[in-house]
């Protein structure tokens, strides 16, 4: 081992003599240098090697090499490269290499060696990095269109990108990144020759059909690999509109977007996704122009907000789910949403809304998720009259619903409803005694800011009868917080003994009185 150390450390002399020469390090930062390398060579070199210490050494290079970046800067001084920082790079390629050697499963180790070596644009030495890493991390989809990507905008080398996600198709053939990657890479491909092709004809200069073939530049590749995908991954509708999302950012795939369309239409016709999104197209569709009225811009939007609607009434007749109806529901919350001046236009929107939702509850098929906001709809428009009236007919659907009846208690003691005590016993009925904690303490809220105080206290002997250890533990902590507040320090004692002591000394494993 000491040989080897010894070896290491004279490699290092060339470079450290002319550090020394052009002024960049002096005699004293030479020998501290060789004494820290001395002792990080030997940690290295042992028979149980250690991660830490590789990585402690290739840090302690790359600060090196940053030392002598700033260094250089200071002085002035631009030349030598050769012998000093290729040699440093090198050195901790090696190391590198090492490591990985030893641990090969470790992936940041990996991306560390390739963050480096882009760093220090040793492309050649990436290259080979990759290749090594994909050979033992063939799993990892990841890796591969980080491979993919830097062939891509790095090397300018899209065949190689393009092998490289044909490879990682045949470990990963359902992979829904990988296929939405590739395409993304194929028309950025194509987007590169039209531009290319254009400056060519724009400088009138001769060009062969072998150089730009028309099937390529028309975009056939990506759309050979958006049918492999559909045809690869069937039956999702949402990664099947991915590829049309994709497809829009480019301004050359009008066609390939009509068919992506077609396609979702034809295989999907069924699927709340697919309606969702053929209901928004009407809003991008006879768009105003731009030197219209605002009165003429509001009139339009009211026209393909209509549409819009239309669409969504053949969806919610064809597929009636809850899915659809929150997508339906979802839109016109949008809607009502966006800002606009136009008062004819926002109350459409609101009436709209409301009605939607109102429909919803009608066909039993109003996702739990949106009662909430329907609600909160109404407190802040001033219906207080309605909301009070929806919680009393909803409220037989709530069942079990936690969430459900603590939305509607929420609004109606928000609302000051006569009612608030009734709904509170009715939900303890329904709502299982282990989820009911939540419930508890808004009872208590309520009550102790609105009841007496002897009502309060009856409200909490109810909450300690609760067989549930988590309610009536959190209960009685707060009781007595409570009866100081209210009754004062006597009569806090009193609750202190009879009912929280007991707990703890049960806890301790002490007979209690």
């Amino acid at each position: 081992m000491a040989e080897r150390v010894q070896w290491r450390l004279e490699e290092r002399l060339p470079e450290l003599e002319q550090l020394e020469r052009v002024g960049l390090l002096t005699g004293t930062e030479c020998r501290a240098l060789m004494k820290k390398v001395t002792a990080l060579e030997h940690k290295v070199q042992r028979r149980a090697l250690n991660k830490e210490s590789f990585i402690s050494y290739i840090q302690y290079e790359i600060n090196f090499l940053e030392l002598i970046k700033r260094r250089r800067v200071r002085a002035g001084y631009y030349f030598k490269k050769e012998e000093i920082e290729y040699a440093i790079v090198n050195r901790i390629h090696a190391l590198f290499r090492r490591a990985l050697s030893k641990w090969k499963a470790d992936v940041q180790l990996w991306l560390s060696h390739i963050a480096f070596c882009k760093k220090w644009n040793t492309k050649l030495k990436l290259s080979k990095v990759f290749s090594a890493m994909l050979a033992i991390h063939p799993d990892k989809p990841a890796l591969w269109m980080m491979a993919a990507k830097w062939e891509m905008e790095d090397q300018l080398s899209s065949e190689s990108a393009r092998h490289l996600f044909l490879r990682a198709l045949r470990f990963h053939p359902e992979s829904q990144k990988l296929y939405q990657e590739y395409f993304r890479m194929e028309l950025m491909h194509v987007e590169k020759m039209r531009k290319e092709k254009q400056l060519l004809e724009t400088a009138k200069l001769k060009l062969t059909e072998a150089e730009y073939p028309e099937e390529i530049v028309r975009g056939d590749l990506a759309r050979i690999v958006y049918k492999n995908a559909i045809e690869k991954i069937p039956g999702d509708a949402e990664f099947h509109l991915s590829f049309w999302t994709i497809a829009v950012m480019f301004d050359f795939t009008q066609d390939l977007r009509k068919e992506i369309v077609e396609d979702l239409q034809t295989l999907h016709s069924n699927h709340p996704v697919c309606w969702d999104f053929v209901a928004r197209q009407e809003l991008d569709a006879d768009l105003p122009v731009s030197e219209c009225s605002k009165q003429t811009k509001a009139s339009d939007v009211a026209r393909r907000e209509e549409r819009c609607w239309a669409v969504y009434e053949k969806a919610v007749a064809s597929v009636p789910t809850e899915a659809m109806w929150k997508c339906y529901i979802g839109f016109c919350l949008e809607r009502f949403k966006r800002k606009t001046n136009n008062e004819f236009l926002r109350n459409k929107r609101l009436n709209k809304v409301l009605n939607v939702f109102e429909k919803a509850s009608e066909s039993s098929l109003l996702p739990q998720a949106l009662y909430k906001q329907w609600l909160r709809l109404l407190v802040d428009q001033g219906d207080a009259e309605k909301a009070i009236r929806l919680v009393k007919s909803e409220s037989a659907n709530f069942a079990g619903s936690l969430q459900m009846w603590q939305s509607s208690l929420e609004v109606l003691i928000e609302l000051q409803s006569p009612d608030v005590s009734h709904v509170f016993q009715e939900a303890f009925q329904k709502v299982p005694a282990k989820e009911a904690l939540p419930l508890w303490l808004l009872c208590l809220d309520w009550s102790e800011s609105t009841s007496s105080v002897n009502e309060t206290e009856s409200v909490y002997q109810r909450a300690l009868q609760t067989p549930i250890a988590a309610v009536s533990v959190t209960v009685k902590e707060r009781y007595l917080d409570w009866a100081l507040k209210a009754r004062g320090y006597k009569r806090a004692r009193k609750v202190f003994n009879r009912s929280v002591a007991g707990v703890y000394q049960g806890r301790a494993g002490t007979p209690t009185g």
